[in-house]
C-alpha cells in the first residue's frame, strides 16, 4: 500500500496543521471528525478548519515559503470526512486528538480494525508513550508515536517514537515520508515526554520561577531568551554548545547553582561527572560529547561562528 493517501483524525488546531503539511506535500488528505455532532455543527468545524488552513497557506505565500500558485491545488487535496468510513485505502493514519489516554485508545482500536492491515498508524501524543497505547491496536507492529510540534506546518522537528512492538521497517518508512515533506524527523526511545516536551517543561517552569522570585519580568525573560539562548540554539545544538563552552564550565556552573539556590535539580548530571573524570571537556581537549581530534576542532568552531554570524545578520535585518 502506498503512503500517499493520508488520514488525519481530529480537525483541531494540530490536526489542521498536519493535514495542511501533507496536502502541501502532494498527498490527498482526509481530515476526519469523530465527534458526535449535528450536521450543522460538523459543517461549522470544517469551515473553520478550511479558513484557518487557507489563511496559513496565504501567509506562507506572502512570506515566500511557497508560491501563491500552490494554494489552490493544496486546498483541493483536502477532504472533509465524518467517521471512519472510506479510509480503507489510507496508507498513513495520523491520530491528532487531545492528550487523553482512554480517548486515544478507543479511537486507535476502532481505526486499526477498519484500515488496511499494512497501514501505518501514528499518534501525535506529546507525552503518552507508545507502551500506553499499543495494547488497544490490532497489529501493534505498525504503530508508533509521531509527535509534531505546534505549529506543525512550520516547525521542522517531528519526533518519531517507536514502541517495543514497532517494526523497524515502519519506522524507516515513516522517517522517509516526513523527510519528503521537508521535516526533520528525530528518532527517540519510548520514554515519557520524549525529547522536546521533556526539555520544554523544565525550561517553561524555570522561566515562571524567575518571575515568581522577582528575578525578572515576563517581558524581560522572553527578551533574554530570544536574544540569547533562542538565538544561539537556532544554530548551535545543546551538546555542541556544551562541548564548545566546556564540560567543566557546565560542571562548575551547575554545582554553584545547586548550592546557591539550595536545589538539587541544578546539580551536574551523572554523565557530566564521568566526562570530568575522563578529562573529556569538549573541543579544547579533543573530545567531549563529540570527537574533535585532528583538525576537527577548527572546522567545528569555524562552522559555528559562521552560522551565528548569519543568524546575527538575519536578526539585525528583521
Amino acid at each position: 500500500m502506498s503512503l500517499n493517501r493520508v488520514a488525519v483524525l481530529g480537525p483541531g488546531r494540530i490536526g489542521r496543521q498536519i493535514a495542511l503539511t501533507f496536502a502541501l506535500g502532494g498527498s490527498p488528505v482526509a481530515l476526519v471528525d469523530l465527534k458526535d455532532r449535528s450536521a450543522g455543527e460538523a459543517a461549522s468545524v470544517f469551515a473553520d478548519a478550511r479558513r484557518e488552513i487557507a489563511r496559513d497557506l496565504r501567509l506562507m505565500a506572502e512570506e515566500g515559503v511557497i508560491s501563491a500558485g500552490e494554494i489552490p491545488p493544496t486546498l483541493a487535496r483536502l477532504e472533509d470526512r465524518r467517521g471512519l468510513d472510506g479510509l480503507e485505502d489510507c496508507g498513513f493514519v495520523q491520530e491528532a486528538l487531545p492528550e487523553l489516554v482512554d480517548l486515544k485508545r478507543d479511537v486507535l482500536a476502532r481505526v486499526s480494525a477498519r484500515v488496511a492491515p499494512e497501514a501505518i498508524i501514528a499518534s501525535t501524543s506529546s507525552t503518552i508513550s507508545p507502551a500506553h497505547l499499543v495494547g488497544a491496536i490490532s497489529g501493534g507492529e505498525r504503530f508508533l508515536v509521531v509527535h509534531w510540534l505546534n505549529p506543525a506546518h512550520i516547525i521542522p522537528l517531528v519526533e518519531v517514537v517507536a514502541g517495543r512492538a514497532t517494526d523497524a521497517g515502519v519506522v524507516e518508512r515513516t522517517v522517509a515520508l516526513l523527510e519528503k515533506l521537508g521535516k526533520t524527523p528525530v528518532r527517540c526511545a519510548d520514554s515519557p515526554g520524549f525529547i522536546g516536551p521533556r526539555m520544554q517543561a523544565l525550561l517553561m517552569n524555570e522561566a515562571v520561577r524567575l518571575v515568581e522570585e522577582g528575578v525578572a519580568t515576563p517581558e524581560d525573560v522572553d527578551r533574554a531568551f530570544k536574544a540569547g539562548m533562542g538565538f544561539r540554539y537556532a544554530t548551535v545544538g545543546i551538546f555542541e554548545f556544551i562541548d564548545w563552552g566546556g564540560v567543566d564550565v557546565l560542571h562548575r556552573a551547575s554545582r554553584f547553582l545547586a548550592t546557591a539556590l539550595a536545589d538539587d535539580r541544578f546539580r551536574p548530571a551523572r554523565l557530566v561527572e564521568e566526562k570530568m573524570a575522563r578529562n573529556e571537556l569538549g573541543s579544547k581537549t579533543g573530545r567531549g560529547f563529540f570527537d574533535y581530534t585532528g583538525d576537527q576542532r577548527e572546522a567545528f568552531e569555524s562552522a559555528k561562528v559562521r552560522a551565528l554570524l548569519r543568524q546575527l545578520r538575519r536578526h539585525r535585518s528583521a
